[in-house]
């Protein structure tokens, strides 16, 4: 049982809580470039969350990896779970001196911060003057998802000005989702390990153009020819069964509120018609009225027709 605490609101990744699902792919592939980055680096893990990610660049060979995140449960969570350095602290007055790391990881936050601009010079502050600042964004062209949490989108072109405001290098990844099919041997087909690679061929089917990706990520500083990993995460396939049962019962639904649709449409049409044609009998009825009216045998028998009117008015 998962607590309260620990549960799923959309703002950050909870492991244990969406393993296996897209969300968690999307991140553990961004944490799996930058941990080659970080071996013999001082590392600093902006918005760290869960601590997760934290923990992948630590192993990875960071001399010292710190997490720092707003969130107070999150940071107590990660200190309980982790042997690393968690600290809570804000994007925008980040708890560290000047030049202190030679790489800031910030994933997926620079969008739940008003001010943008701000958090960037701050993660500049505490780079070292030759450090680098692995960073990414949803492309909010692309990312169609309606998020409360955030508070500003970017699109691909106005991510890279703003980087290229501060960095003269900027080198940039494309992170996007893909339906992926592979054929696996019996080991790798039970590999559950997102930490160990698969040796697979892969193939694309689709060309997509920058500007066009999900998430844009960003290695921004200099940092010489560095070899940027490419990696692909694979996640379960039950998010896609469940989507396409989803789909299925809304098809289902559609399909029979569309019957129902008909039929009331058809009936709707039959009382219409009705209406119509008893509209079309009074109006023949009014019409024969007035041509009576104005017809001389009705004219002729008006005085017969007072004696009557009178009996009746002496009646009631």
């Amino acid at each position: 049982m998962t607590d309260k605490q620990t549960e799923s609101t959309g703002e950050r990744l909870v492991p244990e809580v969406q393993h296996g699902e897209l969300v968690h792919a999307e991140h553990l592939a961004r944490y799996l470039v930058a941990a080659p980055l970080a071996a013999g680096k001082r590392v600093l893990d902006v918005a760290c969350g869960e601590g997760y990610g934290t923990d992948m660049l630590a192993r990875a060979g960071a001399t010292h990896a710190v997490g720092v995140d707003i969130d107070a449960p999150a940071i107590a969570r990660a200190q309980s779970r982790y042997a690393g350095d968690f600290r809570c602290g804000e994007i925008t007055q980040l708890p560290f001196g000047d030049g202190e790391f030679d790489l800031v990881v910030s994933f997926e936050t620079i969008e739940h911060v008003a001010d943008a601009e701000g958090a960037l010079a701050e993660m500049t502050r505490v780079l070292a003057p030759d450090g680098a600042l692995m960073i990414s964004t949803p492309n909010t062209h692309e990312y169609l998802v309606d998020n409360d949490f955030h508070e500003r989108e970017f699109s691909h072109e106005e991510f890279v000005a703003l980087l290229e405001q501060r960095f003269p290098a900027v080198r940039l990844l494309y992170q996007h989702n893909w339906t992926l099919s592979a054929i696996l041997d019996e080991a790798a087909f039970a590999e559950g390990d997102e930490s160990r690679t698969l040796e697979l061929d892969v193939h694309k089917t689709v060309s997509l153009q920058p500007g066009r990706e999900l998430y844009t990520v960003a290695l921004c500083g200099e940092v010489g020819e560095a070899a940027l990993r490419q990696v692909a995460v694979a996640a379960a396939t039950d998010e896609a069964h469940s989507l396409a049962r989803r789909l299925v019962d809304c098809e289902e639904t559609a399909s029979k509120w569309h019957t129902e649709y008909k039929k009331a449409e058809d009936a709707a049409k039959l009382w219409h018609d009705t209406y119509k044609e008893e509209e079309q009998r009074a109006e023949e009825a009014r019409a024969s009225a007035r041509q009576m009216a104005t017809s001389l045998s009705w004219r002729l028998t008006k005085p017969l027709r007072l004696p009557a009117k009178l009996r009746e008015r002496r009646g009631r």
